[in-house]
């Protein structure tokens, strides 16, 4: 079963718990999540695609027709990424690793790009569950199969990915010297420069060093290859750093240029509660109400309870800023409980600090020259 595979990477580093028929793969993605009756509306076309992908990648006569059925509607690249990647946004991840899989066995000799693509969407998915080592396995892989077969993007791509799993680790030194490798590898393909410098951006997050990720972030916006949800999660960290630093104007208007980019619920909630950061330290408590209005929307048509709980409480801090204290003791007691739940200790402390009426510590942000220049830039955004 998936779970066993989540909770002993090692011992499956390979991951042949993955490999399954899609209804099993459908099934599993249930059991993953009992709470959800299903994925949402589009289960039913999912499975549909997936299906017609198994059937025709799994008949015998594929080894001598391989360039027909690759001519096949349900095999054409650009439908199934979009395909997979609902799936993955969704919580399907098994489903969309083995339509993926299936996809692959045709592709991986008639379509080398898009079994490269194929591959690198395999090693995220595996990010996502937590199967960390099967990731790092697929990572190497595909950065040797883009080699043989002069994919510079994908090359790339594929040391983005080992940057990844060092900065999840921890090890932001040795992130920063995947991402420059990244973007030498694949002769600095644009998107490959822009992931890399997202991703430097996180690891100087995970690093505090603030300077750094505004910086790394301004850079992945300049080369305006980001897709929008990237491009908008950079601009609501971006935001969250000038507030650190005390500029809440650049802060708010890189959230508003945020929210302008994506609809996406992940990014969504946390650029409300640092717009009403922002706003609180402005003084706008209208504007304050407004983002809170936004945010409890957004969390209720939607399942993303870590997102949710930290935008909860920061949302708390923002009406302690502004004053109002009975209303963010109100969401501080709520968050504090559904994130002791969920063992958020991040969370707890800063709706701890709500209650007992004190700021929660925060590092302050001495802004060097090249990050000061990126606060104006933000201001005129």
């Amino acid at each position: 079963m998936l779970p066993l595979l989540i909770a002993t990477p090692h011992t499956d580093p390979y991951g042949t718990a993955l490999i399954c028929d899609v209804l099993t793969a459908y099934r599993r993605d249930l059991e993953r999540t009992p709470d959800i009756v299903q994925f949402g509306e589009d289960d039913a076309r999912w499975l549909t695609a997936g299906l017609d992908v198994e059937r025709l990648t799994a008949s015998p006569a594929i080894d001598g027709g391989a360039a027909v059925v690759a001519k096949r509607r349900a095999l054409r690249p650009g439908p199934l990424f979009a395909l997979t990647a609902e799936m993955e946004a969704a919580g399907a991840l098994t489903l969309a690793y083995t339509t993926l899989a299936a996809a692959r066995r045709v592709w991986d000799r008639v379509d080398r790009p898009s079994a490269a693509m194929a591959i690198f969407r395999q090693a995220r998915i595996c990010r996502s569950f937590g199967a960390t080592q099967v990731a790092e396995n697929l990572y190497s892989y595909l950065f040797s199969y883009a080699t043989r077969y002069r994919l510079a993007e994908l090359r790339g791509r594929a040391l983005v990915g080992k940057g990844i799993l060092r900065t999840l680790e921890g090890d932001a030194t040795a992130a920063y010297r995947w991402y420059a490798k990244a973007r030498l590898a694949s002769a600095r393909n644009a998107v490959v420069v822009a992931v890399a410098y997202h991703g430097e951006m996180a690891a100087a997050l995970g690093d505090q060093d603030f300077n750094r990720a505004l910086i790394a972030g301004w850079r992945a916006l300049e080369t305006s290859a980001l897709g929008s949800c990237d491009k908008a999660g950079v601009m609501v960290n971006l935001g969250s750093i000038a507030l650190r630093a005390g500029r809440p104007v650049a802060a708010l208007r890189a959230i508003k240029a945020a929210l302008r980019t994506t609809r996406h619920a992940r990014v969504l909630m946390p650029a409300y509660s640092k717009g009403a950061l922002a706003a609180a330290a402005l003084g706008r408590g209208a504007m304050v109400d407004r983002f809170a209005g936004r945010l409890v929307a957004t969390a209720a048509a939607a399942n993303f309870p870590l997102e949710e709980l930290e935008a909860r409480s920061e949302l708390a801090q923002a009406y302690a800023q502004l004053g109002n204290s009975a209303k963010a003791r109100r969401l501080a007691r709520a968050a504090r409980r559904d994130a002791l739940e969920l063992h958020l200790s991040v969370v707890v402390r800063r709706c701890d600090a709500v209650l007992a009426g004190t700021a929660e510590p925060a590092d302050t942000v001495a802004l060097s020259a090249p990050a000061h220049r990126v606060v104006l830039e933000l201001e005129r955004v």
